[in-house]
């Protein structure tokens, strides 16, 4: 579940009254949701909106980021096991 999802549940506000109070569009709003980050002016005015600080929408993009290249870095070394000793 995204952080936006989460926020505007907290606030009781339905997808079109948090599109009204930031000036995004609904479209926008709903691809957050589903998983996009937002960027810019959109960070911006969903966290004035929301009231709160655009780190909060952004930390589990990032913490979802960290873990992914941590694994990326696994399969990537355990790659040149098999360019050493060919099966």
């Amino acid at each position: 579940m995204s952080k936006l999802l989460v926020l505007r549940q907290k606030l009781n506000l339905t997808q079109e009254e948090l599109s009204e109070k930031s000036g995004i569009s609904v479209r926008t709003i709903q691809r957050i949701e589903a998983g996009t980050s937002p960027q810019g002016y959109t960070l911006k005015a969903l966290a004035n909106a929301l009231g709160i600080d655009e780190s909060d929408l952004l930390d589990n993009i990032e913490s979802n980021s960290s873990d992914n290249s941590k694994w990326l870095k696994i399969i990537n070394l355990s790659s040149l096991a098999f360019m050493l000793i060919p099966l």
